[in-house]
């Protein structure tokens, strides 16, 4: 019911359409960011880091998060075996956005830190997809826990999202391995992650729950060419679509034959029927 409530409502397709354009502007030629954020192993492994850090307290040696405790959390994923989520850990901390340090409590435990720069990172995209639902605030019975989110949502918060990427004379090739800071995440961004953080299984499920975009997003650049092929359609209007092989690959940064591969799975997944020229 509150499915249909949603898509019924007269404001559904703007709200849609903010959410593909706020995406696509943010990871765009951040071959860095999308690789993170946007691959479904990487994505879930974050956000169940996330969950942990800001769930954790000094005095309960239980929540501590750790590189075991995260793999623990993790166990049984497919798309996050032990061995992923250590080579996460380290382009994580390679990068900044994770740092390790001993407990002071127990100088024998190394603990996982994430930095401002996760953090932040984490609090634009997580703006970029919610702050468009404030289109539907009187969505008819939303039920408790819906209306409490909707009511949480700040208007105006594509503020937050980098813009950078569309000034004239962007080249998507610059930011291959971004280091810039998107912005920064206040202890209200932390609460977000506790108060979401029963829900957290719900919320990957409900993922898992649309097999053929996350076959996409389980490859490198496979979520981003989704959501271009989403804003291509959004700006033509029609069936007909043009994305060129050499366009996904420079705003996806991965090579043109992956990028074919990528098209082919979608054409695969009856996303789309490619044509050539």
């Amino acid at each position: 019911i509150l499915m249909a409530s949603l898509k019924s409502h007269p404001a559904f397709r703007d709200a849609r359409r903010s959410v593909i354009a706020n995406l696509t502007q943010l990871f765009r030629g951040d071959y860095l960011l999308s690789r993170l954020l946007l691959e479904e192993g990487r994505y879930i492994t974050i956000q169940t880091l996330l969950h942990l850090a800001a769930g954790q307290q000094a005095e309960e040696r239980t929540t501590w998060l750790t590189l075991g405790r995260l793999q623990t959390r993790l166990a049984g994923s497919e798309l996050a075996s032990r061995n992923r989520i250590e080579a996460l850990v380290a382009i994580l901390e390679r990068y900044g956005f994770l740092e390790r340090r001993k407990a002071e409590e127990d100088m024998r435990v190394t603990l996982l830190l994430p930095t401002s720069r996760l953090w932040g990172s984490d609090a634009v995209l997580v703006e970029a997809m919610t702050q468009p639902l404030t289109l539907l605030r009187d969505v008819r019975e939303p039920g408790p826990s819906l209306s409490n989110f909707l009511s949480r949502i700040r208007v105006g918060a594509s503020a937050h999202v980098d813009t950078r990427g569309t000034e004239p004379g962007f080249d998507p090739q610059a930011p291959a391995w971004s280091s810039r800071d998107l912005a920064s995440a206040g202890a209200g961004h932390r609460a977000w992650h506790r108060s979401l953080a029963p829900h957290i299984d719900s919320y990957f499920a409900l993922r898992a729950g649309h097999p053929q975009i996350q076959q996409l997003a389980e490859r490198d650049g496979g979520y981003l060419t989704f959501l271009l092929l989403l804003s291509e359609n959004e700006h033509n209007g029609g069936t007909r679509l043009c994305l060129p092989f050499e366009t996904l690959s420079s705003h996806t940064g991965v090579s043109r034959t992956h990028a074919r591969l990528l098209m082919e799975l979608a054409e695969a997944s009856g996303f789309v029927r490619l044509h050539a020229k």
